[in-house]
């Protein structure tokens, strides 16, 4: 029979150590943590676009994209949608616990941002997620893109595929590109990347974040993770080592205040260099200004 408990990222010992050494951080990383903050307050005469997707791996895009949705909506003064167009299990609602009345494309009303609320899920103050089937590409059009004005940042989180992918990709900002720590994914990325750099997409390599997910404890005991990310550093991209994490592993929704100290810090990393990536990538396609505040 499987845990009922909710398990916390760290066990007692290194939190209780953390804890004890917390009032005495250096002043570098105090100053580092400062720059962050700095990077995700960032703000945008237009609202961002961020996919992410799994590079073909089959890795978990929801648990990620959870992640940095809550670090952007905590940090963030406006508005956070989290679209989940996975058709996988735990799907993002999970993750964020919470969950939508409608899908994009089919109930989701879009004339005003009071009339959006009430059918979309609320997750957290500023955060707000809902759900698009993956081969639905009216539901950009008519669904996604007059929602998308009421948010400062819009994560779009789906497989390799799919018509409504597809048309987030056209106009995103940024990337975050989820991949398993293991070898086989290793070499489907090296491939992905080599085929985006000889296309001439240089850009779209260099407007991504590659998070090399230990999804599973010990899952290919022969992977490399700091000489892989350093491969993958090379090709233009950020790459970033998202370690393996006992609450995440659980598959329930995302505390924060539960996850290990390595993933807070990690998350809060990924979604500083995603934003960074996202607020000096220029796309003047569909750019929309109107409603789009402060959190209501």
């Amino acid at each position: 029979m499987g845990t009922t408990k909710t398990v916390h990222g760290d066990p007692w010992p290194r939190r209780f150590g953390r804890a004890v050494v917390t009032p005495f951080l250096p002043t570098s990383e105090i100053a580092d943590a400062i720059e962050m903050r700095g990077r995700l307050q960032r703000s945008t005469a237009t609202g961002r676009r961020i996919l992410v997707d799994d590079f073909g791996t089959g890795a978990d895009t929801a648990v990620v994209a959870a992640l940095i949705a809550r670090v952007l909506a905590h940090h963030r003064r406006d508005r956070v949608l989290a679209v989940d167009a996975t058709d996988r299990l735990p799907p993002l609602g999970t993750r964020l616990d919470t969950h939508a009345a409608h899908a994009l494309g089919e109930g989701v009303q879009t004339a005003s941002f009071e009339q959006a609320k009430e059918s979309i899920g609320e997750a957290a103050p500023g955060l707000w997620t809902v759900q698009a089937a993956q081969n639905n590409e009216d539901a950009y059009a008519a669904g996604l893109l007059p929602l998308f004005r009421f948010f400062g940042v819009t994560l779009v989180t789906g497989g390799s595929g799919g018509a409504f992918v597809d048309a987030v990709a056209e106009t995103a900002h940024s990337r975050v590109r989820v991949v398993r720590a293991t070898r086989d994914s290793v070499r489907i990325v090296g491939r992905r990347l080599d085929r985006l750099l000889r296309d001439g997409r240089r850009h779209e390599v260099e407007n991504s974040v590659i998070v090399v997910f230990d999804q599973e404890r010990g899952e290919d005991p022969g992977f490399d993770a700091a000489r892989i990310t350093r491969i993958i550093a090379e090709s233009g991209a950020e790459a970033v080592r998202l370690r393996y994490d006992r609450h995440l592993a659980q598959g329930r929704a995302v505390q924060m205040r539960r996850v290990s100290e390595a993933t807070r810090r990690t998350a809060i990393h990924m979604a500083a260099e995603v934003m960074t990536k996202a607020v000096a990538s220029v796309r003047p396609q569909y750019e929309v200004t109107e409603g789009r505040g402060g959190r209501a």
